[in-house]
């Protein structure tokens, strides 16, 4: 006879709720997943950064892999930094790298990063420093072995954090990390930017399968179970393992279970069940009777109390401080609330606190979030110390229309979070606008000030509408001149120049607009094609009389610019001189002055001057410890290496501070960044690269467009497209060849005219530059002219001038081209040849080398010999593969690049490691660049 008998809970109502999933049953059906994660831990030396993207509804068992991942990586001995958010985990301004920092053990690196979370300034610099610690943090933990950084629910994350982390993993290419993030949608786009340098694995968790269900049905009611009883659970749960579990507790509680001999199945027929999703979740809550689920309902407002929040969620509870203790500790003893570390005490699964929270019903939610928001307010009013973000996430859920104390809270925790965290700031400002009425006196303050954090983080396409908003309202004066001038600049930062021109012209005309405003309306004029006006204006703007230091800064800065782009270079120098003479010794002045003006000489050929600037600007960002004005440092150091004969130093700053430059949608400098990566790329004959370069979007700005049409001529005439690079040259350098950059733009088609056997052409090109040629005072552009001349003309004397002025000018690749034409035109200048040659050979511009090489040869001069490789050293292949790498490339965007498989990639790159004792890709750019450098 077959024993037959009900599975019955033998324990107490608490316990039942408490039981949870064994360990071994929680990654049931997602080994395959967890073995992908745990190989790309052990291949991120060779890889670098790792991106690995989970996703699948609530419950599917996102956290659960994560927790078993940083479970096994730290038994392994690997470093790993773990966080999880809420809803209320995003009204807290870097909250989640804070969680991140705290999972490590006390101390170290972690202690610094701790330390510089907090926020003591209203300025951008804090940002930057934060991020640099975070990134020290993240390289020296990654340094012995791979690192992991786990983030669950990247959907709640802050969007501060998500900006710090977001440039931080973005400077750290190279080092051996993994992040694993985890969120309810696939296409959640939090972290786009980082896949461009990162290899992405996207594993999105399916519903398990009968077999696993199986499974966990087993572990929860202890016997092995029937196939009937396994199905029907894994139907009604969808296969989700956070509701199979439910629904198998359920039905043991409520006695619908049965074992038939060793196995467990169900005890009535499926029909008679009424068991769904849901309703299992809320069977997890049902025991929750009188004072303890009234408690359970105000945490799930709270989200996240911590002890001493006890008296302030009894006053929302509206019940006696000791029944709410008793009734708190109800809750962790059964296991809906759970400790989590500092942080206070949450929901045991989300899933738990979002179902009790919708249990309360939104009238009633809001009553309890305005019942916290008033004993708050009351708190603030008797002086007490109050959190101004939590008293403003209250407010923004229970305040009504036309509330403006509510708007005045908001408002002020806009304002003290605008220069550390300005995301936060922007989402205070647009719940604030909500609140007020169309023509509320109000909404301009917050429009402007909304418009001006968002400029701030960088957003200026965001900031255009909020700002032109304030500009309808807002009265003349000092506030209005700050939010036209956002607006203006943010205008522009996304190439809407036009717009840009007609409201500077607005602005300007109205009364009392600042010098500042006028001087970068003057500037606008070149960028939209007014450049008589522009030449006009100089004169007049800086007659106009300057209110402040800072002002007077901003006005110089910008004509040393404008007189860059209309050929005055002599009086960029004077107004770069000003504008740091206006700084009045104030550090945060002089390092604007000197940054962005370091930027406007470098990009004008004056090496120089360029040079000492950057080099003081340099030294006063590491005395004051200011990140402010970095990508101006980072664009003008990139052109000066470029200039200067450095490319593998411009390539190596390109990759290094790319990221920090995309951040802050510093359109001119990324565009000095393509354009001469362009170059460099395409004079080394690396054409795949180029290729990928020669896709992208040109420059929105308008001279450093036609500096980026220069190298996408040059990219075109390597792939033999001489016609189309001719036609590109033509269109930017203008018709009276105003244009930036038209004298290299001109004598880039005179050479290529003269390849292509059009020496009429050619002819009649020179013709026009030389009319232009006496205004031309650059180094640069009379190096180009003299070279050029001496090219047409086939005239040493001017070759010989263009060398001597390349070399005056620190210009070291145009001095080589112009030694190169010497001697193609002069049959006495070997020695001329053979610097050239040489040149080019440490550039690695091997088609200029061998065409030096050619002509030596012709004349019968002995070729030098390349350079030799000590023993045991790179072979060529190799030192190409481990040049890329140093670069920041993907080892799919080397495989592309030199015509290899990935796979391929890796066995060199394993050999490289071998030879030179490293064993990740960080170590071998430190060990590349202590070669390089001896």
């Amino acid at each position: 006879m077959v024993g037959r008998g009900r599975l019955r809970a033998d324990h107490r109502r608490e316990a039942v709720i408490a039981d949870t999933l064994p360990r071994a049953a929680t990654l049931v059906g997602r080994e395959p997943e967890l073995r992908a994660v745990l190989d790309l831990v052990e291949q991120a030396p060779a890889i670098g950064l790792v991106l690995v993207r989970v996703s699948g509804e609530p419950g599917i068992g996102k956290t659960s892999l994560l927790a078993e991942i940083a479970r096994l990586l730290r038994e392994r001995g690997c470093p790993v930094l773990a966080s999880a958010s809420d809803v209320l985990g995003r009204r807290i301004p870097y909250g989640a790298v804070a969680a991140l920092v705290r999972s490590l053990p006390p101390g170290g690196l972690g202690a610094e990063v701790l330390a510089g979370l907090e926020i003591t300034e209203d300025s951008g610099a804090w940002f930057g420093r934060a991020c640099d610690r975070v990134v020290r943090l993240l390289t020296g933990l990654a340094a012995p072995r791979p690192a992991a950084v786990l983030i669950d629910d990247l959907d709640h994350v802050d969007d501060d954090s998500l900006a710090l982390l977001g440039l931080a993993l973005r400077r750290v290419p190279a080092a051996p990390l993994v992040v694993v993030t985890a969120s309810r949608s696939a296409e959640d786009g939090r972290l786009d930017r980082v896949e461009q340098h990162a290899e992405v694995l996207r594993l999105e968790l399916a519903p398990l399968s009968g077999a696993d269900v199986a499974r966990i049905v087993e572990a929860v009611l202890e016997t092995p179970v029937d196939d009937g009883l396994a199905r029907e659970v894994r139907q009604r749960a969808d296969g989700n393992p956070f509701f199979v579990t439910e629904i198998a507790r359920s039905l043991r509680e409520l006695d619908l279970v049965a074992v038939v001999g060793d196995r467990a199945r169900l005890a009535v027929p499926p029909d008679a069940i009424r068991l769904t999703r849901r309703e299992a979740l809320l069977r997890r809550v049902a025991p929750l009777e009188g004072e303890v689920r009234v408690v359970a309902r105000a945490v799930a407002v709270f989200r996240r109390v911590r002890l001493d929040q006890i008296s302030l969620l009894a006053r929302v509870a509206s019940l006696p401080e000791e029944t709410v203790v008793a009734a708190f500790d109800e809750l962790l003893r059964v296991h809906i609330v759970v400790h989590d570390d500092e942080r206070g005490y949450r929901f045991s699964h989300a899933l738990v606190g979002e179902a009790l929270y919708q249990e309360v019903g939104p009238a009633q939610r809001r009553h309890l979030h305005s019942v916290i928001s008033a004993r708050l307010l009351d708190d603030r009013e008797r002086g007490l110390p109050v959190d101004l973000l939590q008293l403003a996430w209250h407010l923004a859920e229970s305040a009504v229309p036309g509330d403006r104390v509510a708007v005045g809270v908001l408002a002020e925790a806009a304002a003290q979070a605008r220069g550390s965290a300005p995301e936060t700031a922007a989402a205070l400002c647009a719940k604030a606008l909500r609140l007020l009425p169309r023509t509320a006196s109000e909404r301009a303050g917050l429009l402007a000030l909304r418009c001006r954090v968002l400029a701030r983080a960088s957003r200026p396409a965001q900031a255009v509408e909020p700002g032109l908003a304030a500009l309808e309202s807002l009265p003349d004066g000092s506030e209005r001149a700050r939010v036209a001038t956002a607006v203006i600049a943010s205008l522009f930062s996304v190439g809407r120049t036009g717009e840009a021109m007609a409201l500077a012209d607005v602005e300007v005309a109205r009364a009392g607009a600042p010098a500042s405003l006028q001087a970068l309306r003057a500037v606008l004029l070149v960028h939209n094609g007014r450049h008589d006006d522009a030449v006009r204006e100089i004169a007049r703007v800086e007659a106009l009389p300057i209110s402040s230091p800072a002002e007077g800064v901003i006005v110089f800065e910008h004509l040393a610019m404008l007189t860059s782009l209309v050929f005055r270079h002599d009086e960029t120098v004077e107004f770069a001189n000003r504008a740091l003479a206006c700084s009045d010794g104030q550090p945060v002045l002089e390092l604007q002055a000197l940054s962005v003006c370091a930027s406007t000489t470098a990009l004008a050929g004056l090496v120089h001057d360029a040079s000492w600037r950057l080099r003081r600007a340099g030294e006063l960002a590491e005395q004051v410890g200011s990140h402010g004005f970095r990508a101006e440092r980072v664009a003008a150091r990139v052109a000066l290496d470029w200039l200067g004969g450095r490319w593998d130093e411009a390539l190596d700053g390109i990759g290094r501070w790319r990221p920090d430059v995309e951040a802050a949608q510093a359109d001119q400098a990324l565009g000095v960044l393509q354009a001469v990566e362009l170059s460099i790329r395409t004079w080394r004959g690396e054409l795949d690269v180029a290729a990928r370069l020669a896709t992208l979007p040109a420059p929105r700005s308008v001279n450093i467009s036609r500096l980026h049409a220069v190298s996408l001529a040059e990219y075109l005439i390597a792939r033999g497209e001489v016609d189309e690079a001719c036609a590109l040259l033509e269109d930017n350098a203008g018709a009276r060849l105003e244009a930036a950059y038209s004298c290299v733009l001109i004598a880039r088609m005179i050479e290529a005219d003269l390849e292509r056997g059009q020496p009429e052409a050619a002819e009649k090109a020179w013709a026009r530059l030389t009319e232009v040629a006496p205004a031309r005072v650059s180094p640069w552009s009379r190096t180009t002219l003299r070279r050029i001349g001496g090219i047409v003309r086939r005239d040493g004397e001017s070759l010989r001038e263009a060398v001597s002025e390349a070399a005056q000018g620190g210009l070291v690749f145009e001095e080589a081209r112009a030694r190169l034409a010497l001697g193609e035109v002069c049959d006495d200048e070997v020695p001329a040849l053979v610097e050239a040659y040489t040149t080019f050979q440490r550039l690695g511009a091997h088609g200029l080398r061998r065409r030096a090489g050619s002509r030596l040869r012709a004349l019968g001069a002995k070729v030098p010999r390349a350079r030799s490789k000590a023993p045991g050293l790179l072979t060529e292949a190799e030192e190409n593969v481990a040049r890329l790498v140093q670069q920041g490339m993907r080892n799919r965007d080397i495989a592309a690049a030199l015509h290899y498989s990935p796979r391929t990639i890796e066995v060199y790159l394993s050999r490289i490691y071998a030879k030179l004792h490293v064993s990740s890709r960080l170590e071998l750019a430190r060990v590349l660049d202590g070669m390089r450098s001896r």
